[in-house]
């Protein structure tokens, strides 16, 4: 097999089908990963034609690690659940995987409500999700917001992943929390501590910096709604760091 998608998911029955029909027709190979759902994901995933695997869930980095592990293609397209391989993506990753390049960097057009954010750091906010399986690895050290280790060359391909993450903003301040949770335990786990200062300015810093240094004012209330929510992800995880190194029993009181 040439290419594998790879989706990593976890109860995400109402997403799945829309990122696996996405995907048909030019994937040799579709895998899931499932983490543990308690909804019907896995069962829509095989109807969709997929392979199914089932691998707990620890953390995104060693469960997209295993994916990679498992796929049994040349070259990898990862994508989470939420996620949608683009028309132009289908179009034109024939060519790309003649290329050279060890990886490509691919733009994300994020959607909120309808809205496709253009401003804020959320446009062309490039990923590298196409890669050659034996090239590539995942990093242990980023449990959250995982980072993939290239050996050789990456190269920018402009076309496009939609990204449909935050279905209304309960699910995105839910997704928020549970981010910060993990950040601030992996985090802790190494070491690190939060500073008053750091609970105080980073969030503000972030709203600011995505706000107004990059435009996110240009998509209205929308790219309002999503520039705090990213500041909550920080406060989640500047607050949540800050109260497990000063209370050790808070371990058991996590966010999400």
């Amino acid at each position: 097999m040439r290419l594998s998608a790879t989706v990593v998911a976890q109860d995400e029955a109402e997403r799945i089908a829309a990122c696996l029909e996405s995907v048909r027709g030019f994937c040799d190979e579709v895998l899931v990963v499932d983490g543990g759902s308690r909804d019907s994901t896995a069962r829509i995933a095989e109807e969709k034609g997929a392979r199914v695997v089932h691998r707990t869930f620890d953390d995104f980095a060693r469960q997209h690690e295993f994916a990679r592990q498992e796929a049994r293609g040349e070259w990898i397209l990862s994508l989470d659940a939420d996620e949608r391989a683009s028309p132009e993506l289908a179009a034109g990753i024939a060519q790309a995987l003649r290329g050279e390049a060890s990886a490509y960097a691919l733009p994300f057009k994020n959607h909120f409500r309808g809205v496709w954010l253009r401003h804020g750091g959320l446009w062309p906010d490039r990923h590298v999700r196409l890669f050659r399986k034996d090239r590539c690895r995942y990093d242990p050290s980023r449990p959250v917001h995982e980072k993939l280790l290239v050996d050789g060359q990456v190269e920018p391909l402009d076309a496009s992943i939609l990204h449909h993450t935050w279905g209304s903003l309960a699910q995105c301040l839910a997704k928020m929390e549970r981010y910060g949770e993990r950040a601030a335990q992996a985090w802790f786990a190494q070491g690190r501590r939060a500073a008053a200062w750091e609970v105080a300015l980073r969030p503000l810093w972030r709203f600011v910096r995505a706000y107004l240094f990059r435009a996110g004012f240009l998509d209205g209330a929308p790219g309002a709604a999503i520039a705090w929510a990213r500041a909550y992800e920080a406060y989640a995880r500047y607050a949540r760091l800050w109260e497990l190194s000063r209370f050790p029993g808070s371990a058991q009181d996590a966010l999400r």
